[in-house]
């Protein structure tokens, strides 16, 4: 309470007072009106997904407003629509409504046309419906609702039925907003208008959101002249509301306006309300100067502005809605960019808002523009990053995303080539390698193994990695080309990586073991299994970190199993638990090790007590629900009754969403195996139910099951648990001998 009145007794008076100290008023010119017909009188022009990129980087780059122009935005809209539908297809809501703003924050006010959306709109608009309502964000909700109504035929059930969801939302704002203040009411009005306007391309509600912040200003200026002149205090919920109004009202104000470009009518929404009582004098400059001179710098001035308040640790500083500093950040962005495509900064803003908004594939164009020929190492480095990032968010998903990745990959050609030359080989960060490997691993999780070699061949040749060269091997050994990987796996442990106590050495020299030992021949097998145990003892002398050592336990579990110690393979796993404790992050690996290899070994009280410390330590679902998964199948295989530890984790995950849901489902018997298998979204999903059917097959006694194991177990996705778990269980077990020298624990 000391705390709010100090900002009361401070902060309202000395911006009123800075305020009534500006004399902002400037004679600024408004842009000419967009005339709608004239700009659509030409077809809406198809986008391919291969020319996507393209097409919205042009768009970036020039906005004037011509009838072509108008032409291909309706058809960008249109495609990055679809985009969105298919997120929403795949269960990726939050990913889809972003891609909705992102279709709508490619127009400015004035630039919508009735044939820019579509039926194959109706996907993204529906889910951006129910994504926005969901969170109670009535603005955008109301925005998304409109849109989808204009494409519904006029009386149609659908219509009745969207018009019946206005009117309850309506009630629904009645209903809850009666119980708060004036203030706060006018508040909410205000940011919900916002909200509407950011997405909204029409003038209507640009000019009824500039209303609603204008009274939501001008009402705080009242109870501000009130405790100047009384000193008496309002509520503290009206204090708090009349103060966030005091503090970022005009920058509100202005933000409607440049999120489509318009500085001048910003100012004049300024001058012609409440806020130009509170704009301060130096945002008020910058603001007059974009509207003036409007210079790429002008505009940059701007967005520093905005940037520095969001990240601000003083009071006094503004504080934006995300999403209202999204918006504005963008559309000043833009400006500067037209004007200058060579600002790194400006370039950086952009490209961050096509990844976030679901079109990273233009994202590299305008990286490129900025950059030029000879960027520096660490601005080319910091453009990579980006690609990174942009990839990263496409790992794990289904064939479109894919497809989506190569875009991105396909717009990054230049950067790319940029990047390869010599002059930049040892200063860069992040490299083209490491940008290659993410898309190899793209393309191997969704099971393109011809696309993801080169990648990964093409990486390595850059950057030899130990690591790199193992993942190689196994891909190799995976697809039965057993040359290739015995030699990837050399290659990797004979690199100057590989140095003393490497644990991605002892994991090659492991593979090399594997191979051999698959193939029959232990005499050759058994000196790469002995160079593998030297190597992990060495790196537990090391004990660089914890995490480090609990890695070389499990490390030598693997190691010990190779040998046939079943014993002290199991002390290792116990020992990688006990150290882990207290950290979930390496806990989870460590239990899913733990209970994985139990179930290849049919260790039940093991696999039992690793289970009951993820569950004690609360580590993440979806690997307590795959560790709980095993120890069901193992259960079953040895026909013990349950502890109830099983139970207990998929009780709690059949409720949720995602993919650990539906497996939590099937393993209680509300989904059938062939419900499974179509509900499965991905090939990373389908390979894991396979696995599953082909364990609970295995575990009822019924001849195919090991069939259907060894399948599995040549499948390409190498860093997938129950493919390696698939392979452990149809691999040849063998008994070598310890090697006398070493003392194992």
């Amino acid at each position: 309470m000391l705390r709010r009145k100090r900002l009361l007794a401070t902060g309202l008076p000395a911006l009123i007072a800075l305020s009534f100290a500006t004399g902002c008023h400037t004679q600024s010119t408004i842009a000419h009106p967009i005339d709608p017909a004239a700009l659509a009188s030409l077809p809406v022009r198809e986008v391919s997904d291969d020319g996507f990129a393209v097409a919205v980087h042009g768009l970036m780059r020039d906005g004037k407003p011509t009838a072509e122009r108008s032409a291909l935005l309706a058809g960008v809209v249109r495609r990055q629509l679809v985009h969105a539908g298919e997120l929403f297809e795949k269960g990726d809501d939050a990913r889809g409504a972003q891609a909705v703003i992102g279709a709508l924050y490619l127009l400015r006010a004035g630039e919508g046309r009735s044939d820019m959306i579509d039926a194959s709109s109706l996907k993204a608009l529906g889910g951006a419906v129910q994504r926005f309502s969901a969170r109670g964000d009535e603005g955008r909700a109301v925005a998304m609702m409109e849109l989808q109504k204009s494409l519904l035929p006029a009386g149609s059930e659908e219509a009745k039925k969207l018009d019946g969801h206005l009117q309850a939302l309506g009630q629904w704002v009645k209903d809850t907003r009666g119980g708060g203040s004036v203030m706060e009411t006018l508040g909410t009005d205000a940011r919900a208008a916002v909200g509407r306007a950011l997405v909204d391309p029409g003038d209507a509600a640009l000019a009824m959101a500039a209303k609603a912040v204008g009274k939501w200003i001008e009402r705080a200026v009242e109870i501000n002249l009130v405790f100047q002149e009384t000193r008496q205090l309002p509520s503290r919920d009206e204090a708090t509301e009349a103060f966030r109004a005091l503090q970022s009202g005009a920058y509100v104000m202005a933000a409607l306006f440049l999120r489509h470009g318009r500085a001048a009518e910003a100012i004049q929404a300024i001058e012609a309300s409440p806020a130009g009582r509170i704009t301060r004098p130096s945002f008020f400059a910058k603001l007059r100067a974009a509207a003036v001179d409007s210079s790429a710098e002008d505009w940059r001035a701007l967005a520093h502005d905005f940037a520095r308040g969001a990240y601000a640790e003083e009071v006094e500083e503004p504080r934006l809605e995300p999403e209202v500093l999204d918006a504005v950040l963008w559309g000043v962005a833009l400006e500067s960019y037209r004007r200058d495509p060579t600002s790194l900064q400006m370039a950086h803003i952009l490209a961050d808002h096509l990844v976030d908004y679901g079109m990273p594939e233009a994202a590299p164009l305008v990286l490129a523009d900025a950059l030029g020929r000879e960027p520096a190492a660490a601005s080319l480095s910091g453009a990579l990053d980006t690609l990174v990032d942009a990839l990263s968010a496409e790992y794990g998903s289904d064939g479109r995303m894919v497809a989506r990745a190569r875009r991105i990959v396909a717009s990054s050609v230049a950067l790319l080539a940029v990047a390869d030359e010599s002059r930049y080989a040892g200063q860069l960060k992040t490299t083209p390698a490491q940008v290659r490997q993410v898309m190899a691993s793209i393309e191997l999780h969704a099971g393109n193994v011809d696309e993801a070699r080169p990648l990964l061949v093409g990486a390595l040749r850059a950057e030899p990695s130990v690591w790199g060269f193992t993942m190689l091997g196994t891909l190799e050994r995976q697809v039965g080309n057993l040359d290739a990987a015995l030699a990837d796996a050399e290659r990797a442990a004979s690199l100057p990586a590989a140095s003393l106590g490497d644990l991605d050495a002892a994991n090659a020299k492991l593979l090399t073991f594997e191979i051999l030992r698959d193939e029959g021949a232990i005499d050759r097998a058994q000196p790469a299994l002995d160079e593998a145990l030297k190597i992990v003892l060495d790196s537990r002398k090391l004990g660089s970190s914890a995490e480090h050592t609990v890695r070389a336990e499990r490390m030598l579990a693997r190691v010990l199993d190779g040998y046939g110690e079943r014993g002290r393979a199991a002390q290792a796993l116990e020992r990688a638990l006990d150290l882990a404790d207290g950290n979930r992050g390496v806990l989870a690996p460590t239990v899913l090790a733990a209970v994985g290899r139990a179930l290849v070994y049919k260790d039940l009280v093991s696999a039992r007590a690793a289970l009951g410390i993820g569950i004690k330590a609360d580590i993440d679902q979806p690997s307590l629900v795959q560790g709980a998964l095993w120890l069901w199948l193992l259960e079953r295989e040895l026909g013990e009754t349950p502890d109830g530890k099983v139970d207990r984790v998929l009780a709690d995950a059949v409720n949720g969403g995602g993919w650990i849901a539906t497996l939590a489902r099937w393993a209680r018997g509300t989904l059938s195996d062939a419900q499974l298998r179509s509900a499965a979204p991905t090939y990373a999903e389908r390979s894991e139910v396979e696995f599953y059917i082909a364990m609970k097959a295995r575990a009822s006694g019924q001849a195919d099951g090991m069939e259907k194991l060894k399948q599995v177990a040549q499948n390409p996705l190498v860093e997938r648990q129950e493919v390696r778990l698939a392979r452990e269980l149809v691999s040849p077990q063998v008994r070598v001998k310890l090697p006398e020298q070493l003392k194992i624990p």
